[in-house]
């Protein structure tokens, strides 16, 4: 176990220390235990019906453009900070974002026990953190599988330092993923409110606009999902239209470009693809 998560828990019963024992944490206060998974502790056990995922390669060159707006999105706002800021990434799954936080004071958090992982703890049911404990905590594509966004925001304010910041990426024009554990979509005026109910300004509110990337989303749909059910004639006339808009698609692509990050105030559009938020604790 890292020597900063040891800093930071405690017993998520009653708030005292927490002491090694064997393959175990075991509270010296109230003997309260958390099982050790490959020397990580299990708060919570993961959610039922999840399907771990896959280990992908990221990067700023990588996935999709929503992923790789993503990547240069948090890079940006860690590079700014000083290095021995105590960050910690939740819902970090396979380590999507690991590289940006190589050498710098970080631990990663999920639901699910990946072998990338610190901790495992689900926070809308448990807080195992000392109040105050970061100076920056990291939400990148998380929120949307959160059923209880009040009570997980709740917990990561308390976490965070004064002036400490949280750092979002959320998907709003996007199709469900890891489903059933597929929840939300916010508008940024809920995201602005959501953030003051839990005392999180919202310092920066970015919006990435990808309508090309729409397009080829309903491509897809037509094609695995609508043409495979229609016969005869009609299906063979559909197969050519869909192809002729395949070819508009990809010219369009490159025309048009990989889309834009903008503040939505300056948009005219209103599905972007997603956001991305700095919230600072006031």
């Amino acid at each position: 176990m890292k020597k900063a998560l040891s800093e930071v828990i405690h017993c998520d019963h009653c708030g005292e220390d927490l002491a090694m024992l064997g393959e175990a944490l075991k509270c010296q206060d109230c003997g309260h235990t958390i099982p050790l998974q490959g020397g990580v502790p299990v708060f919570t056990p993961p959610p039922e019906g999840l399907q771990p995922s896959e280990k992908l390669l990221r990067g700023p060159n990588v996935g999709t453009p929503w992923r790789q707006a993503n990547w240069r999105f948090l890079e940006g706002q860690i590079t700014s900070l000083s290095k021995e800021a105590l960050i910690l990434d939740v819902g970090a799954g396979r380590g999507d974002f690991a590289d940006l936080f190589q050498k710098r004071n970080y631990l990663a958090l999920d639901v699910y026990p990946y072998p990338e992982v610190d901790i495992v703890c689900d926070l809308t049911q448990t807080n195992p953190f000392r109040d105050a404990s970061f100076d920056v905590i990291v939400l990148m594509n998380v929120m949307e599988h959160v059923y209880d966004t009040h009570a997980m925001l709740a917990r990561l304010a308390k976490m965070l330092k004064r002036q400490g910041a949280l750092i979002v990426a959320i998907p709003f024009m996007v199709k469900m993923h890891q489903v059933p554990i597929d929840f939300v979509r916010y508008t940024h005026f809920a995201l602005e409110r959501l953030g003051r109910d839990h005392g999180l300004e919202m310092e920066l509110l970015e919006g990435f606009y990808d309508p090309v990337f729409f397009l080829g989303e309903g491509i897809g749909n037509l094609k695995w999902s609508v043409l495979p059910t229609i016969r005869g004639a009609r299906h063979y006339v559909g197969r050519v239209l869909l192809g002729s808009i395949q070819i508009i698609n990809q010219a369009l692509q490159r025309v048009i470009g990989p889309g834009q990050t903008q503040p939505p105030s300056q948009m005219r559009s209103l599905a972007p693809t997603g956001y991305q938020i700095v919230y600072r604790k006031s």
